[in-house]
């Protein structure tokens, strides 16, 4: 006896017919299910092809991203310094002009120290009894306080409450092998950031002229003749792009410092380096898809594909054409027959001599990289693409082949019930007739 499933009834294999019932449902269930195979297989197609649109748009999208971070003029302006020596460092933007620069530090900007009276310990109440006002910064910046101190504090402590009253200094207590004494330093550089101190009371010495032990200086930098002064060894707003740090003044033997502001030719080689990348992952991809291998049963699961054909077609006709009467070969760029793009940078090199500016030129000024990113976004749009479209395609029809199958599962579930019902019906009712011809042979036997 065989059950073939919680819901169905009980089939009793034969047990009065002598038929195998199992095995005859069976084989007509699984004729029934005969044509799920042809569904089944063209979704493991379906699947394949999903894969690679999915793929291929994934790729196209990653080239229309990074085409459009190319549409900025700031990507492809790209500016190096160099410095003739380490007194100072230059970091430059695009907006930087490519040029020479002669440069000095004559002073490096500090940030005033000023030192308490010394004392014999920092005990409590050795400081005594009094107030210190202080104040630093200027304008906007300009911070204020007051520290109070009395008999219970040690100079630590009075240290503490200076630190813990923002007022633009850090205190601490240094001592000497001898004497204690409070050091209190300006947290910025420059003249006037130099804290002011009014003290009430004993007094702790802060306000004494004779107790600044650093004082506070301005930056001062010669650029190209011109004395420029700053609060601080970071120069910003001196010269376009270009931010300068002081790192220590030049002795009077020392030579004036060379700064040289020149394009970036590496950095923009990487770009468009970057660029071809991106471009042969989708180029690689598509080929890989429309190329014939000799065997009709192996080919590509979208080989032949119009959608990609064309794709591949636009990808191709805006790499080879002119814009504002220039090119990707004027660059040094060239296509093979594959449809991979490789540089030359000799080329490059020679076309950047030539003008600095070609490779935004032809990017950003005649656009180029606004074509690349329309014909990438044609494609990949969330709502409008047409490789969006083709997937959702691809989904809805596989969905279309399940809704098939699951009928199909329905249906040979619903033949195997019914056959089974059918069956046990018949075994019952011979089972009856059995029992029936029986009494009557006992009859006749009897009645003999």
């Amino acid at each position: 006896m065989a059950v073939s499933s919680s819901s169905a009834p009980v089939a009793f294999s034969g047990i009065v017919s002598g038929l195998n019932t199992t095995s005859i449902i069976t084989s007509l269930v699984n004729a029934a299910k005969a044509s799920e195979s042809q569904y089944t297989s063209q979704q493991s197609t379906l699947s394949d092809q999903k894969t690679a649109v999915d793929a291929i748009s994934a790729s196209l999208s990653s080239l229309g991203t990074f085409a459009q971070t190319l549409e900025l003029p700031s990507t492809l302006q790209l500016k190096t310094a160099t410095t003739s020596d380490s007194h100072l460092s230059v970091a430059v933007s695009g907006d930087a002009t490519a040029t020479t620069h002669t440069m000095r530090v004559d002073q490096i900007a500090t940030a005033q120290t000023v030192s308490s009276s010394t004392y014999t310990s920092d005990a409590a109440g050795i400081a005594g009894t009094g107030s210190v006002q202080i104040s630093s910064g200027t304008g906007s910046s300009a911070v204020s306080a007051t520290i109070n101190y009395d008999s219970t504090d040690t100079l630590d402590s009075i240290a503490s409450k200076i630190n813990s009253a923002q007022a633009g200094v850090s205190a601490s207590v240094l001592f000497d092998g001898t004497s204690y004494r409070l050091m209190v330093a300006s947290n910025t550089t420059g003249k006037a950031n130099a804290a002011t101190f009014t003290e009430t009371g004993t007094g702790l010495g802060l306000s004494d002229p004779n107790n600044i032990k650093v004082a506070a200086k301005d930056a001062e930098l010669d650029i190209d003749g011109v004395e420029v002064t700053r609060p601080t060894n970071v120069i910003d707003d001196a010269l376009p792009g270009a931010t300068i740090t002081l790192n220590s003044a030049q002795a009077t033997s020392d030579p004036d410092t060379t700064v040289t502001v020149a394009n970036d030719h590496t950095g923009l080689t990487s770009l468009l380096n970057q660029f071809i990348s991106n471009y042969n992952s989708v180029a690689g991809s598509l080929a890989v898809q429309m190329t014939y291998n000799g065997n009709q049963t192996t080919q590509a699961p979208l080989f032949g594909d119009s959608t990609l054909r064309q794709l591949q077609s636009s990808m191709e006709s805006i790499a080879s054409q002119s814009f504002g009467g220039m090119n990707l070969t004027s660059l040094g760029i060239t296509i093979d027959q594959d449809g991979n793009m490789s540089l030359d940078t000799d080329t490059l090199n020679a076309a950047l001599t030539s003008n600095p500016n070609a490779i935004s030129d032809l990017f950003v000024k005649n656009g180029l990289a606004t074509a690349m990113y329309n014909m990438t976004n044609e494609y990949t749009d969330p709502a409008n693409g047409i490789l969006t479209a083709k997937d959702k395609s691809i989904t809805d029809q596989t969905s279309t082949l399940q809704d098939e199958i699951d009928q199909i599962e329905a249906n040979a579930t619903a033949l195997q019930t019914r056959l089974q019902d059918q069956f046990n019906q018949l075994e019952t009712t011979m089972s009856q007739l059995q029992s029936e011809g029986n009494a009557v042979t006992k009859m006749f036997s009897s009645s003999t």
